[in-house]
């Protein structure tokens, strides 16, 4: 019943509806048309719109998957990146380790190397000490070497004048000349006077000549025209031309005599463009040829001991005055105020040497300068040695002083026992006479100084910086002069223009000539050594220490 009920309802609702729905349709069916015409606008509309829309989409979804590409390129960079961070954050903590590693390594490099360079420094220390050992060691043995052939080259001049003593030339001509070897090559004196005079014996000895009047040989001059040649003059007014001629191995004397007035005390002469210029004690002058002819020439009264070529002229010197000579006459006197012990010309101006100590010179001018004395002892003797510039001073004492043109003494040569009356140089040889009977041969070369200077550099210095010799050095042996004895006073020397040989006059009247070089000697017996030493001769005379040489 109650089902039909609701049915009923429901149909009498569905014809309201429906009745609703007619009037309702009828009314908007006109709105429902212009609706449908806006809708078909906006549908066309909205289609356009959804075409651009599909556009839009596809490419919004076409950008999408590229953003999800990008997003997915991304994700694998970023994995990627936090792979490489993690696998870089592991490097660096390789490299840390590394690094630490590395440092420890250098830290122990570092303490290797400065282990090895202590070792190093240490090995070099003992390697110097070991070389400086090893020098010394070889210093000390060519000392002991040196010294060595210095004794022996001593002993064979010995052994040389000894087995010529014994007649036996030729041994004792080799002798000699290993003597001289020896100590040339070991800077040894080869002026040692056994050395020396075996030298001397072997090339000829020592020529001598007596004069004819039996004077004492007071003076000699050298004569310039060639070897071989003075003049020698005495205190008995003798005056000879000596000359100097090869004879059998030596040299023999001959003479000319070219003046002989017993008046006359001759002191000094000069050999001038082929003239002698002989002086007197009291004068005269005399002016002679090797002819014979002599000019006399009177001078003022005073006592009168040198001669002199100064500018070009002769000057003539007494113990208080000067005086000039020139065409045959005194063409002017200086008056001294005080008493000349000697006088010397160097370099163009004259040195005056006072017996009171005190020194002046004398230029061109003519007028006289004191200067301060170039040595305290007075000068009795004074040379000066044009090639070398050398100025040698000898004294009462007997001592002699070189000289160098800076006026600074370089050495004292002290031996002669009396005063020093004469002296000449020959190259680096001095020769010196005294009252003592003696000569004495000076090789200067020989001489050893503290700066450690040769004698020829010494020359040419103004002072000395101080400079010390080399303790590795073998020292030279010191100079010890060569010194031969005669019957008189040696009261003049003389040097041959030879440069080599040296005359020599007495007390006694009596002229000897000799040769002062070593060297030339050595030379001279080399060429005429006629055979080596046996082995017999060269261990009983030189020793099996030193090895056998050959010297011919």
């Amino acid at each position: 019943m109650k089902i039909r009920t609701d049915i009923l309802y429901a149909l009498i609702a569905l014809a309201v509806l429906v009745g609703v729905g007619a009037a309702a349709y009828s009314i908007g069916y006109n709105r429902s048309k212009a609706q449908l015409a806006s809708l078909r606008e906006e549908m066309d509309r909205l289609e356009e719109a959804g075409k651009e829309a599909a556009i839009v989409k596809r490419v919004s979804q076409q950008m999408e998957d590229i953003a999800y590409q990008q997003k997915a390129i991304s994700d694998q960079q970023r994995d990627r990146a936090e792979q490489q961070s993690v696998l870089a954050i592991r490097n660096a903590e390789i490299a840390e380790q590394e690094s630490r590693a590395a440092h420890q390594a250098e830290l122990k490099a570092n303490a290797a190397a400065q282990v090895a360079e202590r070792e190093r420094a240490n090995a070099e220390f003992q390697q110097e000490i070991a070389l400086e050992q090893r020098d010394e060691a070889t210093h000390a043995k060519n000392v002991a070497d040196t010294l060595n052939r210095r004794t022996q080259a001593r002993s064979l001049a010995v052994s040389s004048l000894v087995r010529r003593e014994a007649g036996d030339p030729d041994l004792s001509d080799l002798l000699a000349y290993a003597s001289w070897y020896f100590l040339k090559n070991n800077r040894g004196n080869q002026y040692f006077s056994d050395t020396f005079k075996s030298l001397t014996q072997a090339t000829g000895g020592v020529s001598r000549h007596r004069m004819r009047e039996n004077g004492s040989v007071t003076a000699m001059a050298k004569v310039l025209d060639g070897p071989g040649q003075c003049v020698a003059l005495t205190n008995y007014g003798e005056v000879e031309w000596l000359r100097a001629s090869a004879e059998n191995g030596s040299r023999r004397i001959v003479s000319k005599q070219l003046l002989f007035n017993p008046d006359y005390d001759f002191r000094d002469a000069k050999y001038l463009n082929g003239k002698v210029y002989a002086v007197s004690l009291k004068g005269p002058l005399c002016v002679l040829d090797f002819e014979g002819h002599c000019d006399v020439v009177p001078l003022p009264e005073d006592d009168y001991f040198k001669v002199l070529r100064a500018n070009g002229r002769v000057l003539v010197v007494g113990r208080r005055s000067l005086c000039w000579y020139a065409d045959g006459k005194i063409g002017g006197q200086v008056r001294l105020p005080r008493a000349l012990s000697a006088v010397v010309e160097r370099e163009g101006v004259i040195g005056l040497f006072y017996q009171d100590g005190s020194y002046a010179e004398m230029g061109d001018s003519g007028q006289i300068e004191e200067k301060k004395p170039l040595i305290e002892p007075v000068v009795t003797y004074a040379y000066y040695s044009t090639s070398f510039q050398c100025l040698l001073l000898g004294t009462a004492e007997g001592v002699v002083y070189p000289v160098n043109r800076y006026n600074r003494v370089l050495e004292v040569l002290a031996a002669h026992k009396a005063r020093c009356v004469d002296i000449t140089m020959q190259g680096p040889n001095v020769v010196t006479g005294s009252y003592d009977k003696n000569i004495y041969i000076w090789n200067l070369d020989n001489l050893m100084f503290e700066s450690g200077l040769s004698f020829r550099e010494e020359l040419d210095l103004a002072r000395v910086d101080g400079r010390k010799l080399n303790p590795r050095d073998i020292p030279a042996e010191w100079l010890v002069p060569v010194d031969y004895s005669f019957d008189g006073w040696t009261l003049s020397v003389c040097g041959d223009v030879d440069g080599k040989s040296v005359w020599v006059g007495t007390s006694t009247g009596n002229v000897m000539l000799l040769n002062s070089s070593a060297d030339d000697m050595a030379a001279q017996l080399h060429a005429r050594l006629k055979r080596n030493m046996t082995q017999q001769e060269w261990s009983r005379y030189v020793g099996v220490s030193i090895p056998y040489m050959s010297f011919k």
